[in-house]
């Protein structure tokens, strides 16, 4: 106990001393909590600039163009008379999408014939794509559906039994989990949690790799190189730790992120998944010549953790042998398990095989760690 306390005080030294590792370690932790939500506050990209080609000149037309204007995805950015101009304006980036109303038109629903608009978008942005697809689809759709309730009333018909009539068996849809369907309750809780990973990862690593530069060896305490590994994983636990009520307790309180969390759930959850990530950080940190190359190497990995995360891809569209090779990560299953949990409303039971999988890993990291540390403790390792 006395070894480990020691090397839990001279981390803690270091740490402090170090104003790279301390600019990680903590600046970066608190800056990224308030930098990294602030693109997607919006939720919902709305009110995306459409350009609208009226070769009909009708009160109906101009109908549909006041209700496309009217929706909140889409706005009726211009009107112009050829769709030459149009497709210029959207290769230009002035409009994500055309409207183009046909002569005719009127005339046509007048007729009780088929009557057809064009909508043409920019799939060259699939979100601008799909706002723009909507906003159109949704507004000539609430137009036709009028037009219809409109006929079956002229035939005799009450307007309850017209809308029925015209939907008999209306889709009553309601989404779970992200009541807003907004990019930022979608992506930004995964990737505070992969923050938590990667910057422990670098700022340990960073640490292990000044030691190699100046040539010493890990410090040896009166228990050992087992000692130093169990000291410098509760510092460092301890201080990711607060990391984690501060992500939890307060940045997803101020977003509006995690309504549903249990906190000792939670915190029962987190518990492995920050001592598999220190003990994975102790083992590898040691390996890195120079400050330099951990940075390097470990911010490389941040992007490949996002995907195997499965949150961003569908885990079925991941080849087998990589969703296993993926499970080294803690992220594979910390990140998953921590949405459930906050996003969901999960119990620790339903999170079990997680849970029991970061425990495995901190075992298994532990043995590492230690041996490593043992490694480098012996006598003209440290300056190779």
């Amino acid at each position: 106990m006395r070894g480990v306390l020691v090397a839990l005080r001279d981390q803690a030294v270091r740490v402090f001393r170090d104003p790279g590792a301390l600019l990680i370690l903590v600046g970066a932790v608190t800056i990224y909590a308030f930098f990294y939500p602030i693109p997607y506050l919006p939720e919902v990209l709305k009110r995306v600039p459409v350009v609208v080609v009226d070769l009909d000149r009708s009160a109906l037309s101009r109908r549909l163009i006041r209700m496309v204007d009217a929706h909140d995805l889409v706005s009726v950015a211009r009107q112009v008379p050829e769709l030459a101009v149009a497709e210029r304006l959207v290769r230009e980036g002035d409009a994500g999408g055309i409207l183009v109303i046909p002569e005719g038109l009127e005339r046509d629903v007048r007729r009780g014939a088929r009557g057809t608009v064009g909508a043409y978008l920019d799939a060259s942005y699939f979100l601008v794509y799909r706002q723009v697809l909507t906003g159109l689809s949704e507004a000539t759709g609430t137009l036709s559906a009028g037009i219809e309730i409109a006929r079956l009333r002229s035939q005799g018909m009450s307007d309850a039994q017209a809308r029925a009539a015209r939907d008999p068996l209306p889709l009553v849809t309601r989404p779970l989990f992200n009541a807003t369907e907004g990019y930022a309750t979608y992506v930004v809780p995964p990737v505070l949690v992969l923050i938590l990973q990667q910057t422990l990862l670098i700022g340990i690593g960073l640490l292990g790799g000044t030691e190699r530069e100046i040539g010493q060896a890990a410090p040896a305490t009166p228990a050992g190189p087992l000692a130093t590994v169990l000291g410098r994983a509760v510092f460092f636990v301890g201080l990711y730790a607060v990391h984690a009520v501060f992500y939890f307790g307060v940045v997803f309180r101020i977003y509006g992120f995690g309504q549903a969390l249990s906190g000792w759930t939670l915190a029962l959850f987190t518990a492995p998944f920050l001592l598999s990530v220190t003990l994975l950080g102790l083992a590898v940190g040691e390996l890195f010549p120079r400050r330099e190359t951990a940075i390097q190497t470990l911010l490389f990995t941040s992007l490949p953790a996002v995907f195997l995360a499965s949150f961003s891809w569908p885990p079925e569209a991941i080849p087998s042998w990589l969703r296993v090779a993926a499970q080294v990560l803690p992220s594979t299953s910390g990140m998953p398990g921590i949405l459930r949990i906050t996003q969901m409303g999960a119990s620790l039971a339903q999170v079990w095989t997680e849970w029991m999988t970061l425990w495995g890993l901190s075992a298994a990291y532990l043995l590492l760690a230690w041996a490593v540390f043992r490694w480098r403790s012996r006598p003209g390792v440290a300056a190779s």
